[in-house]
């Protein structure tokens, strides 16, 4: 007896579809996050503005007064590390963005209401605990609405979010702190807080290039600890966090004391210190974008990220460096020190978002966010210090621009050297985790 036997059909294996690059919406999703970013630095500077009146009616020193400012870093870097974590187990990114927000307008509104030396250190904390996350959930967020050869140019847009503060957000804070006192500028950034929280609970969403993560088997986990440790382990993570160190301790310093110094140490008024701060961050918008938008296309155009993510910024560190550190040699003439200051200030800021472009890249993409979280994290521990450590300086020196000086030499040292050593080790394409499973 014949039997018949049904012909197997061959398996075919279907590749999924490529994601969709839709421009539209990916650019509505960077243009609020570019807001957020906007508001997380306003945030931040709003004690810098109201630094001179706020001293002054709190009885608070120099050094206490950068104690307060140092600590918005006491649990950044925990809450940095732990939400990107988070972030990597299937907590979706837009309820991060918008948990963080409407915490940060919760730790706005008691200054206005109860201000006072107790009162600014407890809300300081709870802001930094807030936006810790910020930067790397951002930027994973607006990662998953753009291919890996568009994401130089919104990094530098998000990375802008502080010069765009300080740009927009510090005169018109400076306006209310002259005109209607330095506990008014506190409330306005609560209410904007909450404003954006309303506009982002309706249209922020993640986009089509977001890696979902599986739960993992035993194997699995294995494999991602090995590409998470490939990474954070790499020379390129590590000389590129020692070689930014000194730089995230720069911006601290200017986020902190900036105001001050121009009014205190080089003698200009309030309100001209409030537009001279926003003035360097014209500069270094413009320097951040650029510099965004020459990596991505020397990528395009086949240059080695050894070039692109790694000489371009550590060698713009090293020269912001030398210059801060020639800063003294400006004397008692203050538009020369400002210009001195804030061409330094600038160029190291160019490194800022083409380094993280390159942790970013090199990680995993299931893992970028908590990769990114860990180097900001790390790399943040340098404001619980520096604020501080300026303080001290002020109060010890004989005068007020002598103390600023001094932090502006030795940071700027510390990034020169940080940019040389850099230029010779750092290769993010080297150390990429995609092969490391």
């Amino acid at each position: 007896m014949t039997t018949s036997r049904t012909p197997e059909i061959p398996l075919v294996t279907v590749a999924e579809p490529e994601p969709r690059y839709r421009p539209v919406m990916a650019w509505t999703v960077l243009l609020l996050l570019a807001v957020f970013m906007v508001l997380n630095f306003a945030d931040r500077i709003s004690l810098a503005l109201a630094a001179q009146p706020l001293m002054r009616e709190l009885h608070l020193s120099a050094s206490q007064f950068g104690l307060i400012s140092s600590s918005f870093y006491f649990l950044y870097s925990l809450s940095a590390v732990g939400v990107g974590f988070l972030a990597t187990r299937h907590v979706p990114l837009k309820w991060l963005l918008f948990v963080m927000s409407l915490l940060w307008a919760a730790t706005q509104l008691p200054v206005f209401f109860f201000a006072g030396g107790g009162v600014l250190l407890a809300t300081r904390i709870g802001l930094g605990a807030a936006e810790g996350p910020a930067t790397a959930v951002a930027n994973s967020t607006a990662y998953s609405w753009f291919p890996k050869h568009r994401r130089g140019l919104p990094t530098a847009i998000l990375t802008s979010g502080a010069s765009l503060a300080k740009i927009v957000a510090a005169p018109l804070l400076t306006l209310l702190i002259v005109h209607v006192g330095w506990r008014s500028a506190f409330f306005a950034l609560g209410l904007a807080g909450l404003v954006w929280c309303a506009v982002w609970l309706l249209a922020g969403r993640t986009g089509p290039f977001a890696v979902t993560p599986e739960a993992p088997d035993k194997e699995d986990r294995a494999a991602r600890r090995r590409t998470f440790l490939k990474v954070a382990r790499s020379r390129t993570f590590i000389v590129l966090l020692l070689a930014t160190y000194p730089m995230y301790a720069l911006i601290s310093v200017v986020f902190s004391w900036f105001p001050s110094y121009l009014e205190a140490g080089l003698g200009f008024s309030t309100l001209t210190s409030g537009v001279l701060f926003g003035l360097p961050s014209i500069i270094g918008m413009v320097f951040m974008l650029g510099s965004g938008w020459l990596t991505d296309r020397l990528l395009a155009r086949g240059v080695s990220a050894r070039i692109a993510h790694g000489l371009v910024p550590t060698l713009s560190l090293a020269a912001g460096g030398v210059l801060l550190a020639v800063l003294p040699l400006a004397g008692s003439a203050r538009y020369l020190a400002y210009v001195i200051l804030v061409a330094g200030y600038c160029l190291t800021l160019v490194a800022q978002p083409i380094v993280y472009a390159a942790i970013g890249t090199a990680a995993a993409p299931s893992q970028r966010t908590s990769v990114l979280s860990l180097f900001i994290a790390l790399q943040s521990t340098s404001g619980i210090i520096a604020p501080w450590a300026t303080g001290a300086l002020i109060d010890g020196a004989g005068n007020p621009v002598d103390g600023y000086n001094t932090a502006f030499v030795v940071i700027g040292i510390l990034c020169a050297i940080g940019g040389v050593v850099a230029a010779f080790f750092v290769d993010a394409g080297r150390d990429s985790a995609h092969d490391a499973a």
